[in-house]
């Protein structure tokens, strides 16, 4: 409990919610406005007050003045003020209150995320006190409406990174259980035998799990990074086989959206002959796309782009395009990376977004994750904190 939640968490979800709730009000307004204008006329039989005529038949028609303070009873408006009554219809939200929450005698450790599961399936299976801290810090209000927010949909929209405000208020161990929750989330996982795996890896070091929030992250001075990488390691071998080739291809993918490195760069590194190459077999008016293209992107009209590419080509654009994709990466390191894929072909045609992952068997699968960890062993402390707290890796 280091650090405070932060209400920007749910603040997506409950302006969503807010609008439900305003339509729903509104929905309330009109069904009684026909109500309040049917008791209109009954003030307007306020004229009954008129009906002073009675007094014009006394001589003195001064007096009609007096009924002309008949305007008092214009303040019949304060009749109007009946509004008054439309207020219980303001209060009538308390009488949809949530219902009191019950706790589970299930664990968040095997707690799957649904399209079914609200905050109220979370709140049930962590401590009273870590519940009172999330409605302290939130407030009451934002508390109550998270409490029947759909996960999934919340989620998905703030993405498992953006959650560490909600981990803030739990036990150390509830840090580690529910961030396996919402990453597993992230990826619509639910492979109980590889959770019960990753939570064994997260108690033992639970900064791989908090590295993952921004909010709870510790500075690199703080971190055993090799110990770090030791346990996103072994939480990757958790994983099945299928499921490491989906984190490395949508790894690869994000990676890639985010770097500047294009077509042009490409273009600009390789020999005369090799851009002869990729022109002629593009065309030209996928060429021009092609300069303009990322290098996934560039290279996705046909894998035999690359045999255009001499290896020692392959290997210069790939650690060129890493060191673009990692602020602060060494060049060396790049020139590492570049010496291990040139044995690697299949990380090698991952990072051009060319592999064929149906083309292989289980078995080079999963040499790929070993290939692809091994590139590891060519950063240093800090460059090994700065790959691990990437957005697009903090997300797989």
């Amino acid at each position: 409990m280091s650090k405070k939640p932060n209400r920007i968490w749910v603040t997506t979800a409950m302006v969503a919610l807010a609008i439900a709730m305003i339509a729903a009000a509104c929905g309330a307004d009109e069904a009684e406005s026909p109500a309040t204008a049917t008791q209109e006329p009954a003030t307007t039989q306020a004229p009954a007050t008129t009906q002073a005529p009675v007094t014009t038949q006394t001589p003195e028609t001064t007096q009609a003045p007096a009924t002309t303070e008949a305007p008092v009873t214009t303040q019949a408006p304060a009749t109007t003020e009946a509004p008054a009554t439309t207020q219980p219809a303001e209060t009538t939200p308390s009488e949809s209150a949530p219902a009191p929450l019950v706790e589970s005698d299930g664990s968040l450790e095997d707690l799957f995320i649904t399209d079914t599961t609200t905050g109220r399936d979370i709140m049930a299976r962590v401590s009273q006190p870590e519940r009172d801290c999330l409605r302290a810090e939130i407030g009451e209000q934002l508390y109550v409406a998270m409490l029947d927010l759909p996960m999934r949909r919340l989620v998905g929209e703030v993405g498992a990174s953006g959650a560490g405000s909600f981990l803030a208020c739990l036990t150390d161990d509830n840090v580690v259980l529910l961030g396996l929750v919402l990453v597993d989330s992230h990826h619509e996982r639910t492979d109980l035998e590889a959770r019960q795996c990753s939570i064994a890896v997260g108690r033992e070091n639970p900064e791989v799990i908090r590295v993952r929030f921004e909010l709870l992250r510790p500075a690199l001075a703080e971190i055993d990074t090799e110990a770090l990488f030791d346990s996103n390691k072994l939480m990757f071998d958790c994983l099945s086989v299928t499921n490491q080739v989906d984190v490395l291809v949508k790894l690869t993918t994000r990676l890639d959206q985010d770097d500047t490195f294009t077509g042009d760069d490409i273009v600009g590194m390789i020999p005369v002959e090799e851009v002869a190459c990729v022109r002629e077999r593009v065309g030209e008016e996928l060429f021009e796309t092609f300069r303009t293209a990322t290098v996934t992107e560039a290279f996705a009209p046909a894998a035999s782009l690359l045999d255009c590419l001499t290896l020692e080509s392959k290997t210069a654009l790939f650690a060129a395009f890493t060191t673009s994709r990692v602020e602060g990466l060494r060049e060396e390191a790049g020139v590492c990376m570049a010496s291990l894929v040139a044995d690697s072909p299949h990380v090698l045609a991952l990072g051009f977004g060319t592999l064929d992952i149906d083309q292989l068997e289980e078995s080079e699968l999963a040499q790929l994750g070993d290939e692809a960890a091994r590139l590891f062993e060519c950063l240093n402390a800090e460059e090994v904190y700065q790959v691990l707290t990437l957005p697009a890796v903090v997300e797989q």
